[in-house]
């Protein structure tokens, strides 16, 4: 079984990853942030260019 004393350890330890990954946790959300707005410039770019239209189609319509 356990001792107080390791007990302590281990609420010692698990206190301080806890702190730890709250110190670090604006980093993961600037890293999802970035990776969401490259993925998203990435499906842009490869998006196919629209078709360019023809401003000079000889109808009516055209002044």
């Amino acid at each position: 079984m356990f001792n107080e004393y390791e007990v302590y350890q281990m609420m010692k330890l698990r206190k301080e990853d806890v702190e730890r990954n709250a110190q670090n946790a604006w980093k993961l959300n600037q890293l999802q942030q970035d990776f969401f707005f490259d993925k998203l410039v990435k499906n842009l770019k490869s998006r196919p260019k629209s078709p360019l239209v023809n401003t000079n189609c000889n109808c009516v319509c055209c002044c």
